[in-house]
């Protein structure tokens, strides 16, 4: 009796890795699929690159790339934006990181009772706020410094905190 439910118990636990394989190259073909569909919008010659917009038009609110270890975004780079940034792997993205240490859909930055919030979408390696890891939405303060794989980005928001040093 005891080496019949040894066997079951086996076979379950067999039955479970399988599985749990399967999805796993599931996983990675849709993210291959992802990351193949990217690099052929970002080789289309058709594709309007955004251009970057003054402080004043979207309120002061900057991200600047400070470190850089992938070939997109680089060092010294700058984005503006109004309301709400994606960032990402993605090409639905606002801000494009190629690197794959990136989810498709990784973090975002939103404007919300008057403050600029950092949220991680559930992404693979984490987001990081000044060397901390982002588990909820949390609010940004000019300077802070945001780190998603190997890209680091500086949060500037000079229309409303002048003066601040961080």
């Amino acid at each position: 009796m005891f080496t019949i439910l040894l066997m079951a118990l086996r076979y379950i636990f067999l039955l479970l890795l399988i599985l749990s394989i399967f999805r796993l190259v599931k996983l990675m073909i849709a993210d291959l699929k992802e990351v193949s569909s990217q690099h052929y919008i970002e080789s289309r010659p058709d594709r309007q690159r955004k251009e970057p917009r003054s402080l004043e038009a979207t309120g002061g609110v900057e991200l600047v790339v400070v470190e850089s270890s992938v070939s997109e975004p680089k060092p010294g780079d700058t984005f503006s934006f109004d309301r709400e940034t994606l960032i990402g792997r993605g090409e639905r993205s606002d801000i494009v990181i190629t690197g794959s240490f990136a989810s498709a859909r990784h973090a975002r930055i939103y404007f919300k009772e008057g403050q600029y919030w950092l949220e991680d979408l559930m992404s693979t390696n984490g987001t990081f706020l000044n060397e901390i890891q982002v588990r909820q939405p949390i609010v940004l303060a000019n300077g802070d410094r945001i780190r998603i794989g190997g890209v680091i980005f500086q949060f500037v928001r000079w229309g409303y905190e002048v003066g601040a040093n961080h």
